[in-house]
C-alpha cells in the first residue's frame, strides 16, 4: 500500500452500485443481483457505552469509559422499480400468473348502478382474470318463473311466467295469488300479489352501452349510472366470457421466506479513492411509502432500513476494500 502523507488533500464525491444476494430458506446464497439505480446508500454507526465516575475528592469525575456494543445500520433508496425489488419491499413472492384459454358461463354477480365488477375473481384468484372476449350479460338462472299460490320467502326472486322482461324481488314474504299480477316495468315500482309484495329490480336482458360497458383487457364490467337496475336491491346478473391464453407478472404478499442476504457495494466515485463494501449478513427491512399516484409527478423510490450482522459462518459484519494496486 503506498504511503500517503496526512497533509495530502483527500476529498470524496460518492457514487457506486449495489448488489444483493438474497438468502434462500436454508440460508444459502442465490447469486448477487444488481439492484439498479440507487440514489442513496448510507451507513450509520451507534455505540453503547458505560461510564465510571469517582467522587473521591468532592465532585464526581469521569474516570473511565468503555464501549460495550456497536450497531451498524444504514439505509438504501432504490429507484429501480423492478418486480424483484418490489417483492423485497412488499415482502412478497413474485411469480407468473398463467391463464388458460376457455369459456366461462353463469358467473353470477349482484349488481347496482354505477359499479365495477371484476370477472373471474375467486378465493384462489382474488384479482380475477384478464384478456377476455365474447362477454355476455344475462339474468341469473337463480331467477325462477313465478308460480301461483306459492309460499315465497323474503328476498325471493322471480320473473313473469309469460313474456318476462324484468325481474322482481319479494320485499314482503307470503303466498302468491291464484293468478299473476300486472307486473310493473319501471325499476323500483311495487306490486301486490296475494300476500307477497314484489319490487321491480332490473331488466332481464341488459344491453351493452345502455346498461353496461366492458373493459375486455382488464375483464371488468361497469354498470352505467342509468342502467335499468335498482339502486336499492341488487340485481343478479349472469356473466359469460371467453378467456384467452395469457400470462402476467404477479406479486403475492406473505410468500417471501427471507429478507436477508449479502450486500455488496461497488464504489465508482466521482472524486476520491474507491472503497468497496461487503456485508456478509444484511437484513433489508422495507420502510416508508411507495408512490402509486401523486398530483406532483415524481420518480418512485423504495426505501430499506438495513442492519449489518456477523456472517453465518463468523465473517465480519462489514468489510471495506480499497482498490488493488
Amino acid at each position: 500500500m503506498p504511503t500517503i502523507a496526512s497533509t495530502t488533500k483527500q476529498r470524496q464525491l460518492a457514487g457506486g452500485k449495489l448488489f444483493f444476494d438474497l438468502f434462500n430458506a436454508a440460508g444459502q446464497k442465490t447469486g448477487e443481483r444488481y439492484l439498479g439505480a440507487t440514489p442513496g446508500f448510507t451507513v450509520a454507526i451507534k455505540s453503547d457505552k458505560i461510564q465510571s465516575y469517582a467522587a473521591e475528592n468532592g465532585i464526581r469525575e469521569l474516570d473511565d469509559e468503555t464501549i460495550t456494543s456497536i450497531t451498524r445500520t444504514g439505509k438504501i433508496t432504490v429507484r429501480q422499480i423492478s418486480l424483484e425489488n418490489l417483492a423485497l419491499f412488499f415482502a412478497a413472492q413474485s411469480s407468473v400468473q398463467a391463464q388458460l384459454a376457455g369459456a366461462v358461463t353463469g358467473e353470477d354477480v349482484w349488481v347496482l348502478p354505477d359499479r365495477f365488477y371484476q370477472l373471474g375473481a375467486t378465493v384462489a384468484n382474488p384479482s380475477g382474470v384478464r384478456n377476455v372476449t365474447s362477454v355476455t350479460v344475462t339474468a341469473s338462472a337463480a331467477i325462477a318463473a313465478w308460480q301461483s299460490s306459492h309460499a315465497y320467502a323474503l328476498g325471493a326472486h322471480v320473473k313473469p311466467a309469460a313474456t318476462p322482461l324484468y325481474a322482481y324481488q319479494a320485499i314482503t314474504a307470503g303466498t302468491s295469488g291464484a293468478s299473476a299480477p300486472t307486473w310493473p316495468t319501471t325499476v323500483g315500482d311495487v306490486v301486490t300479489d296475494g300476500g307477497v309484495s314484489w319490487v321491480c329490480i332490473g331488466i332481464l336482458a341488459p344491453v351493452l352501452d345502455t346498461d353496461y360497458t366492458v373493459d375486455t383487457a382488464r375483464a371488468r364490467v361497469y354498470t352505467l349510472p342509468d342502467a335499468r337496475v335498482s339502486s336499492q336491491y341488487p340485481m343478479p346478473w349472469a356473466l359469460g366470457y371467453t378467456k384467452t391464453a395469457a400470462s402476467r407478472d404477479q406479486l403475492k404478499t406473505g410468500g417471501l421466506t427471507s429478507n436477508s442476504g449479502a450486500l455488496r457495494f461497488e464504489a465508482h466515485n466521482i472524486k476520491g479513492n474507491n472503497r468497496d463494501l461487503y456485508g456478509a449478513n444484511v437484513l433489508l427491512a422495507p420502510s416508508g411509502d411507495i408512490v402509486f399516484k401523486d398530483d406532483s409527478p415524481k420518480y418512485g423510490e423504495l426505501s430499506f432500513e438495513i442492519s449489518f450482522s456477523d456472517g453465518l459462518n463468523g465473517e465480519p459484519a462489514l468489510i471495506i476494500d480499497g482498490q488493488a494496486v
